[in-house]
């Protein structure tokens, strides 16, 4: 009998704590700028990406004066002096949101209901079927023991590249598009083997994906967009268009020009040269992810248009 209420006691204390668990969701609300996130909770570990404010993210673990967050492609530590904890707890808005629900006042419920649908049409026409099936192929310029060009604050371009891209691919993939990346990690590909792939898959497009530097000439700063053929004239004004608008970056423009992932490419085909590293604002705007989404989601667009 002694047993069977310990066993009780237990599984209920377990069943109480993992409610607990359940309905508080810690965030971490970034405060430092340009924050560096570690591998592992300490500075000895290496820094893999920086985040700046006012971006949040999902807290997974704490340790000491540290924490881990989840960065959606990766997952990092950073240090408790540069973010704040924001608690929310579930259950407080369950009981707003059923409060909410039981409320007598009609009219106001059908307003809702009408701005809801609203909404859905206008994210209906925002984000269509064209993208669904086709294949794209990105290519995070350099690699491995090509760094490609060096920011001001030290990050090499092949890194921002990866970064780009990674994010740049679940943005696609939210759309319905298949998505190949030339490399995955930091590992060098030869510029032959980049085009070979996407001739092979009988890619839809092949985006080049670049970063520019001028250390002697630091203030420059924007977008560049390259393409070769002349059929690819129109989709180049589609994507430029779409990160322009998107993100709201300097307007360096549309240039036809004869690079080799693009000569030797048979697909429709871009380079796109996403900012100056040299520049610190940019390079700064860059290690963020939520800059980055714009960008993504400004190629998104572009390719959309493209493809209707």
């Amino acid at each position: 009998m002694k047993r069977k209420i310990f066993f009780l006691t237990l599984i209920s204390f377990i069943f109480i704590f993992s409610i607990s668990l359940l309905i508080y969701a810690k965030d971490a609300q970034i405060e430092g700028e340009n924050l560096n996130v570690r591998s592992g909770p300490g500075t000895d570990y290496d820094v893999i990406t920086k985040v700046n404010p006012p971006e949040q993210y999902p807290i997974l673990e704490e340790s000491g004066e540290w924490a881990k967050i989840d960065l959606g492609d990766q997952q990092g530590w950073i240090h408790q002096d540069y973010f704040l904890i924001t608690e929310e707890s579930e259950s407080q808005n369950d009981n707003e949101n059923m409060m909410e629900e039981e409320s007598s006042d009609n009219e106001e419920q059908d307003e809702k209901s009408s701005d809801s649908v609203i909404n859905s049409k206008e994210t209906d026409r925002q984000m269509d079927n064209s993208l669904a099936g086709k294949k794209i192929v990105l290519d995070p310029g350099h690699g491995g023991r090509d760094v490609g060009a060096i920011g001001a604050s030290g990050g090499f371009e092949s890194n921002y590249t990866l970064k780009t891209a990674q994010i740049l691919r679940e943005k696609l993939e939210e759309h319905g598009a298949d998505v190949y990346l030339t490399r995955s990690n930091n590992q060098y590909v030869p510029l032959t083997s980049r085009t070979t792939q996407t001739n092979l898959l009988q890619a839809d497009v092949y985006l080049s994906i670049h970063y520019n530097s001028t250390p002697e000439l630091p203030e420059v700063e924007g977008i560049d967009t390259y393409y070769l053929s002349e059929r690819d004239q129109q989709l180049a004004e589609y994507v430029h268009s779409g990160i322009i608008n998107e993100t709201d970056m300097n307007d360096r423009g549309i240039e036809q020009r004869d690079l080799h992932v693009l000569r030797v490419n048979h697909r429709p085909s871009l380079l796109l040269e996403l900012g100056f590293i040299s520049n610190e604002t940019e390079e700064r705007n860059i290690q963020s992810r939520a800059f980055l989404e714009a960008m993504s989601r400004g190629v998104s667009i572009g390719l959309e248009q493209y493809f209707r």
